[in-house]
Formats: structure tokens, sequence, C-alpha cells
């Protein structure tokens, strides 16, 4: 029996604290801070992406290969077999994306990324593609709670996730509710959303702004979501400590859903990939 009693508080203890140390060297705040980390390091990506997200009741899905290159700023991203192509430079075209449309194949479109026609049924921007927004998210909403990171954080094993091996962490966030925001002079939507760290499209959703993208009547009064979301499910790559899948939910179930693949980070782009010249592009 004396052999059984440490054996049986050796087991007990992985079993009460596995949750917070995973391997056994790693916690969940410092998988979290390495994936900060990693993301920090980032100067290209390229990637491809599944995305799922809710318009109107609806799941709507979508993919499409992005390349980023983040000083200066540089976006390409197109839709499935190129249906649309757009592509973005910092200091260029009047701040405006290039946007080729199969549907006009001898026209390219000069649009404002922040305008109705970009913004169609998409809860981001072009500039939210990428890890930084993801990692400006989170750590904004974990400085605003610094002491109740077990309250919001947990650890869920690990899972295989587009052949990888991950982490996975779950996020909830109880204190998620709606508030009253009265809009001061020029402000707009996406610019409330950055002040309080949401969805800008939410607001949209719930203030029956689905189509305005302006500056705001001076003292209308809007419901904003604080956090971002109620919880989400967060998958980690356990070698790269980058992300692989996000999901996000509120109160009415999965509000969208991002899975990342083929991710390769700091490869150097041909000079003119960020062209519309470029020979793999159709524009």
């Amino acid at each position: 029996m004396r052999f059984f009693k440490p054996l049986l508080f050796i087991l007990l203890a992985i079993f009460f604290f596995g949750a917070n140390h995973p391997t056994g060297t790693v916690s969940c705040q410092e998988i979290l801070n390495n994936m900060l980390d990693s993301i920090r390091t980032i100067k290209t990506t390229r990637y491809e992406l599944k995305a799922t997200e809710r318009v109107d009741g609806r799941l709507l899905f979508s993919e499409s290969n992005v390349k980023i290159n983040e000083h200066p700023q540089k976006i390409y991203f197109s839709g499935l077999e190129k249906s649309i192509e757009a592509l973005w430079v910092e200091n260029t075209n009047k701040g405006n994306a290039i946007v080729h449309s199969k549907t006009l194949p001898f026209i390219d479109m000069d649009l404002d990324p922040y305008g109705a026609i970009m913004r169609r049924n998409q809860h981001h921007t072009i500039f939210d593609l990428g890890f930084h927004y993801i990692a400006r998210t989170l750590a904004m909403t974990m400085e605003k709670w610094p002491n109740d990171f077990d309250k919001h954080f947990a650890y869920a094993g690990t899972v295989i996730c587009n052949k990888v091996d991950c982490y996975q962490i779950l996020i909830s966030y109880p204190e998620y509710k709606y508030i009253e925001h009265v809009t001061q002079k020029g402000e707009t939507v996406t610019s409330i959303a950055k002040l309080y760290n949401t969805s800008d499209f939410k607001i949209r959703y719930k203030n029956n702004l689905s189509s305005y993208f302006g500056a705001i009547k001076e003292g209308k009064r809007l419901q904003v979501p604080i956090p971002y979301s109620n919880r989400a499910i967060l998958i980690i790559d356990k070698k790269t400590f980058l992300p692989v899948s996000i999901k996000i939910y509120d109160e009415e179930g999965l509000f969208e859903a991002y899975e990342f693949f083929n991710i390769r980070i700091n490869k150097t782009f041909a000079f003119d990939e960020f062209s519309k010249d470029f020979k793999d592009y159709d524009f």
C-alpha cells in the first residue's frame, strides 16, 4: 500500500493540474503568449483560407488565397478559381484597391476597401486578413481583464487540425453583452468598432446599418457588443504557434469561422508580386 499512495498522488496531480500545464512545461497562458510572439515576427504571409460567416441568418462559405507583406503593407486576395481578385498597396492608387472580377473580365475597378461594394456580405475588410488582426483582438481583450485569465481561457487538449498537431484553447466571456453608444461627430461604425475592439459587422447588423458605411449622424444611439464574442475555439499549431483554425460564437450561435492551410511565413515575394502586371494574375 505504501507504494500506491505516492502513485495515486501523482495521478491526481496530473488530473487536476494537467489543464493548466498541458505539456508539463507550457501553460495555457504561455501557449497564447507564444502565439502572440510568433505573430509579431511575421513580415510576409501566404496561406489558403476557408471562411464561414453568418450573414442575415445564413452561413456563407468561401475559399481564397491570401498574400500579405507587412511593411510596407501590401495585400493580394483572390477568391476560389480567381472569381475575384483584389490588390492593395500602401500609398498607391489614392488608397483604393484594384479589383478584378470574372463577371466583368475586361474591367478593373478602383474600390474603397472600406466602401459598400467591397464590404458587401463581408465580416471584415481586407486589412483584417492575416494573423495580426487575430493577435490584436485577442491581446486587447486579454489586457482588459488581466486578473481573470483562467476565467476566460482554458486548455482543452491536443487535436489534429489540417494534418497538424495542435493545441486547443477554449475562450469564454460571460461578460458579453450589448451596451449603448451615443455617436460623436465624424464617427463611423468602423471607428466605433475599433474603439471597443469588437465587430463592426455585428454593429451594423444589430442597428440596421448593413448597407451604410459613411459617418453616422451625431447623437445616434447604437447597440454595441462587448467584447467581440461570448466564446471561441482557437486551434494553434504546436510547432509554429500560429493559428490554424478559429471558430467564434455569439448569442445566435456560430458567427464566423476561419481555417488556414498551407501557411508560409517570411518567404520572399517576387519583386513584382504586388503589381497587377504579375504573371499569375488576371488584372
